[in-house]
């Protein structure tokens, strides 16, 4: 049995670790004021137009899609079957979790550690072991193909950075290798496509608000100054992907020959869309957790009941 001491020590280190990239976050944040004021932040709001909503939604979902059926071809082989529609609440949960909690990886924990009935794990201690390795191989996949597209996109202007990116993508591939083995080339070909659909998609969704936004940008340079946004935003060091993603935005603009701050508001303009995207996540958590939280109540309530009962005074009998 652990110690309290022993339970409070990785609590701690957690905990310091959510308040560290809070305080990246807005510390990148602050450094990008400080360049060139609250304007690029208040135009990301004012700019951007009403059909860029329900665009973001139809984009952010089929990234949720391609994410989830990614998933389920990996856990496959790990024991773990999910049926398409739990793969899809889950994944989209997860999302809103990454774009509401620090670093980008608490709703993809919950996506491996949950145990509710909607997955059929086989039994054993390692369970919970093989539900991690899954989802990390199914997010260390999408980073690599974020990564290799950022390095493709880097090579021309900036080759060490290219060249850097590719090497993290590569290195990416080689930590998911020992959890990809498993699958047949058939199935690697599958996950590689549906990671790069995903990615397209949250591409598309870039391209869209530097269309948005910053019209004076050529749309042949948009894919690219995507690929970079996206790949800071798969650091985990940000809240929510906010902060590195707008530093690599306004660093791809500048490296173009662009103004900085365009890329700032596009970046921005960007993450409200896709924190927008993911709100049929919060719906499903709490769809989810309303049963859960019923059931952790009544049985408080039975658990009163029965102390309640234990104290009872006796009457006597006559």
């Amino acid at each position: 049995m652990s110690s309290p001491a022993a339970t409070r020590a990785p609590r701690s280190r957690v905990a310091f670790f959510a308040v560290l990239q809070v305080a990246v976050t807005v510390g990148i944040f602050a450094i990008l004021a400080n360049a060139w004021g609250i304007t690029p932040f208040i135009d990301a709001f004012r700019m951007l137009p009403w059909w860029s909503f329900p665009a973001a939604a139809v984009l952010g979902g089929l990234g949720v899609l391609t994410q989830a059926l990614r998933w389920r071809v990996i856990a496959g082989h790990h024991d773990i079957v999910v049926s398409l529609g739990p793969a899809v609440a889950r994944c989209w949960q997860a999302a809103f979790l990454n774009g509401v909690l620090p670093g980008g990886l608490a709703g993809d924990a919950l996506r491996a550690a949950d145990d509710s009935s909607d997955a059929d794990v086989a039994a054993g201690r390692s369970a919970l072991g093989r539900a991690f390795a899954s989802m990390a191989a199914e997010r260390l996949t999408g980073t690599a193909v974020a990564f290799g597209a950022a390095g493709l996109a880097l090579l021309a202007v900036a080759p060490l950075f290219g060249v850097a990116a590719l090497g993290v993508a590569a290195l990416a591939v080689a930590i998911a290798w020992r959890w990809l083995r498993p699958l047949s080339r058939g199935e690697l070909t599958q996950v590689v496509l549906l990671s790069a659909v995903g990615w397209a998609a949250f591409a598309a969704l870039f391209t869209l608000t530097i269309g948005a936004v910053s019209p004076s940008v050529p749309l042949a340079w948009a894919p690219g100054l995507a690929a970079i946004a996206i790949a800071g935003m798969s650091v985990p060091l940000g809240f929510g992907g906010w902060g590195p993603r707008e530093a690599a935005a306004a660093w791809a603009f500048s490296l173009a020959g662009l103004a900085p701050h365009l890329g700032v508001t596009a970046s921005v303009s960007y993450g409200l869309l896709a924190l927008a995207s993911t709100l049929p996540g919060a719906v499903i958590l709490a769809l989810r957790a309303l049963p859960r939280v019923n059931q952790a109540r009544r049985a408080r309530a039975e658990r009163h009941s029965r102390q309640a009962a234990k104290h009872e005074p006796i009457e006597p009998a006559f």
